[in-house]
């Protein structure tokens, strides 16, 4: 591996396939940042750490309302499996930045709480990640420091 690679840990492989699995629930074309959300929800680790500091409701509505979008611009972007294997989805725009702005965060190993780090980077500069997050993202980020 050279310096400027990451290793992507099965837990994050497996939040990433969660939220290919709740995008395609939805009906949507491409993985929004709300599905990845859900995905980070169903983590046995990383769930239990943020649900209680994350508006469920105002994810849900998210990832819904991502389905009517139609997908951006996938020129840079990244595929994902769905938990059951059967189907591909691209990471919309957004959900790739938010993947790359992770990816910063880790060394030598991408784990599942270096996307939450992605997500609460980005959140304070995005009114509609915010959203997702609460009124507190460093919160959410701190929850998911000792995993």
């Amino acid at each position: 591996m050279t310096d400027d690679q990451v290793r992507l840990d099965s837990d994050l492989m497996n939040v990433m396939r969660a939220g290919v699995t709740h995008a395609i629930e939805h009906g949507a074309q491409a993985v929004a940042p709300s599905h990845l959300m859900l995905g980070l929800l169903a983590d046995p680790l990383i769930g239990p750490a943020i649900a209680k500091l994350v508006p469920r409701d105002k994810i849900d509505k998210a990832a819904a309302d991502a389905a009517t979008k139609p997908p951006s611009q996938l020129v840079d972007s990244l595929a994902f499996r769905s938990l059951d294997g059967t189907r591909t989805l691209y990471l919309d725009s957004e959900s790739f930045r938010l993947f790359i702005e992770g990816a910063r965060r880790a060394v030598d190993v991408y784990r599942a709480k270096h996307l939450v780090y992605g997500f609460t980077a980005e959140a304070v500069k995005d009114r509609d990640l915010l959203s997702l997050f609460g009124t507190d993202p460093q919160s959410v980020s701190k929850a998911v420091e000792g995993l």
